[in-house]
């Protein structure tokens, strides 16, 4: 009984031990938690110049390199040594071509509290830059600028040309060139009508303050013939690409016609057309584009080149088999471009020769045909074979996307005055 009563006493004073343990670590916590000055500040991180530099630290010169300056120039008149100089000229043995210093480039000098060069920064490129360490023992480091990306809306009302239009409402070739892209298989660009329209949601891609180009275009919208076509881009690590509200693929399997830019339409496809030279009626399977001499021409689509060469009548032609169905020509070519000859695999876009005035032709201009099961079809009327639809696990994402661009484009407005007209 005793010995029982002991064990119990033993485990009371156990439990109030504890229980004491826990009140003091209670109080503790809380004490910890209200008093203000036990709290550390996290100081903030500092700010970093394009190079990587703290702003602020260090002061700088910014120059152009001039003509006929060198590094050993630039660095012997900010008081560095031949030996010093020779140094960074070992050091970057093999690691950068300091003689490839250009007229024009840009480059900084950063000084140490001194007012003695610590670090000498060469921008190579819009992109790419080198930045030497001169204090202590010479480090050589490569880097690229951060590029910032900022989102632009824009909208033109079509009066003769997308690519005019574009530029007239402060758009970049780029530009006109990325739309005429996504719509290439959805819109013939050739038949573009007065009062056509575009909206489009796109990135301006920048380093420091330097203009790098278009990147990626979010979201369009175009107008056409009384049709609306909207265009959503979409990645997400498995599927990338251009898709409408729907998730069907914008892209084709084949172009629409065979140029990066607009070109006038000289004769289109007939069973009996007029002959210009032989001046009689006679069937022209093909659509004739009048362009300059030397305008690239492009492959429709993927495929291997089954003949390259100079053919009679047709003057210099290409010839493309795309698959079992589809085959195209491109004939009275003025030359082909390089690796273009039977045999070679070309890509969709791909350049494979140039306008010119080979065989029988009246001027330069490209012929140009389109087969389906080796018969002749009309390129500008024939439906085209549709991409692949994105995939239903990824409709839930990218109706997410598409719901947030649609209500940016909507809000675009073109402008009044120049839509009435």
């Amino acid at each position: 009984m005793n010995k029982v009563l002991g064990i119990g006493v033993f485990f009371l004073a156990v439990l109030i031990v504890f229980a004491g343990l826990n009140k003091f670590g209670e109080d503790y916590i809380q004490h910890e938690l209200i008093n203000i000055e036990q709290l550390v500040e996290i100081e903030p991180v500092p700010a970093m110049d394009t190079y990587g530099f703290i702003e602020d630290r260090y002061d700088f010169i910014e120059e152009e390199v001039k003509r006929n300056e060198s590094l050993y120039i630039i660095l012997s008149r900010h008081g560095l040594s031949p030996r010093d100089i020779y140094n960074v000229q070992q050091k970057a043995d093999g690691v950068v071509n300091l003689n490839r210093m250009r007229p024009g480039q840009n480059y900084r000098i950063y000084f140490d509290e001194n007012e003695e060069p610590r670090s000498f920064v060469w921008q190579r490129s819009g992109l790419e830059y080198t930045t030497i360490h001169l204090k202590d023992e010479v480090e050589i480091e490569q880097g690229k600028v951060p590029i910032e990306v900022r989102e632009r809306e824009t909208a033109g009302v079509v009066q003769n040309s997308l690519y005019q239009t574009v530029l007239n409402e402060g758009g970049t070739r780029s530009l006109a060139n990325k739309m005429a892209e996504i719509y290439a298989w959805e819109i013939d660009f050739f038949r573009l009508q007065s009062g056509d329209h575009y909206k489009v949601i796109y990135e301006d891609l920048y380093a420091g303050d330097t203009y790098l180009g278009v990147g990626d275009v979010k979201a369009a919208e175009f107008q056409h013939r009384g049709e609306t076509y909207r265009a959503y881009f979409f990645e997400n690590g498995e599927r990338i690409g251009y898709f409408d509200e729907e998730g069907k693929s914008l892209q084709r399997e084949l172009l629409r016609a065979p140029f990066r830019y607009s070109q006038r339409v000289s004769s289109g496809f007939s069973q009996n057309r007029f002959h210009p030279v032989l001046k009689t009626n006679r069937p022209h399977h093909g659509t004739d584009y009048a362009a300059p001499t030397g305008t690239p021409v492009l492959a429709v689509g993927d495929g291997v080149v089954t003949e390259a060469q100079r053919r009679g009548n047709n003057g210099n032609i290409v010839q493309i088999r795309h698959n079992n169905t589809y085959r195209t020509a491109y004939l009275h070519l003025n030359g082909f471009a390089e690796g273009i000859r039977r045999g070679a695999e070309v890509e969709q876009g791909q350049v494979i020769g140039y306008v010119g005035q080979t065989g029988m032709a009246t001027g330069p201009h490209l012929c140009y045909r389109l087969y389906v099961n080796d018969r002749p079809v009309n390129s500008v009327r024939a439906d085209l074979p549709e991409g692949e639809p994105l995939e239903e696990e990824y409709h839930e994402e990218f109706m997410y996307y598409v719901n947030q661009l649609d209500e940016q484009l909507n809000n675009i407005e073109l402008r009044q005055e120049v839509a009435a007209k």
